[in-house]
């Protein structure tokens, strides 16, 4: 059994802790679909023994992308490959792209997988790393898409500076209350170069406190297990 990858690197805007290559120009974006569709046809041969049982979009940011582009991705590969009857077809989305007329166009596509990426449901933490979306934006888009789709995955950050273990607390609550197949958690971390990095030797944002991360990453597992 293969999987597949598909790399979208694009971004509405860059979050301050991220050192991923994108970009958020997107005039190159249809050059760069056509190249992945041509790369798709380049390396079928790679998989001709072999049924692909998932496909996978990540990035960058692949909810940019209309539900169009997305499925003429997904039947480039099944033009090329042998895929199975029903494979896991997943895309990255960040809420503010998970419009109600998006959401809809997603689900009566061969997409049948969800993450999002939620990282807080306060204005507070998602202002301090520069996301895209409100806290709003994370629960409506939770609430829409639990209803049109039963695999969803939801990402969530913690050791964020300012945030305290009451509110890493009712993060986790408000997650568990979509009921959602799924959940990742990870570390904030500040990587070099990057607007977190800059803003902590500046004395804007505080330095991020490893005893912090770690006890929360226990209060992440005693609440899932």
């Amino acid at each position: 059994m293969a999987g597949i990858y598909i790399h979208i690197p694009f971004c509405k805007q860059a979050c301050h802790y991220c050192d991923f290559h994108f970009s958020t120009n997107m005039k190159k974006k249809d050059a760069m679909l056509s190249a992945l569709k041509h790369e798709l046809v380049l390396r079928k041969e790679e998989f001709a023994a072999q049924e692909v049982e998932t496909i996978y979009f990540g990035g960058g940011t692949p909810s940019v992308l209309s539900a169009e582009e997305i499925n003429e991705l997904i039947h480039a590969v099944y033009d090329n490959y042998k895929v199975i009857a029903t494979p896991e077809i997943t895309i990255e989305a960040n809420p503010d792209d998970l419009s109600s007329s998006k959401l809809k166009e997603l689900s009566v596509s061969p997409v049948n997988r969800l993450s999002i990426g939620i990282q807080s449901f306060f204005d507070e933490d998602l202002t301090l790393m520069n996301r895209a979306h409100s806290a709003e934006q994370a629960v409506e888009s939770l609430k829409e898409a639990t209803q049109l789709f039963d695999n969803i995955s939801i990402d969530l950050i913690y050791g964020i500076p300012n945030l305290d273990h009451e509110r890493w607390q009712q993060n986790i609550t408000k997650a568990l209350e979509f009921n959602v197949a799924h959940i990742s958690s990870y570390a904030l971390t500040v990587e070099p170069k990057t607007a977190l990095k800059k803003f902590i030797e500046k004395g804007i944002v505080p330095e991020l406190d490893d005893d912090t991360a770690e006890e929360q990453f226990h209060i992440l597992i005693d609440r899932l297990t």
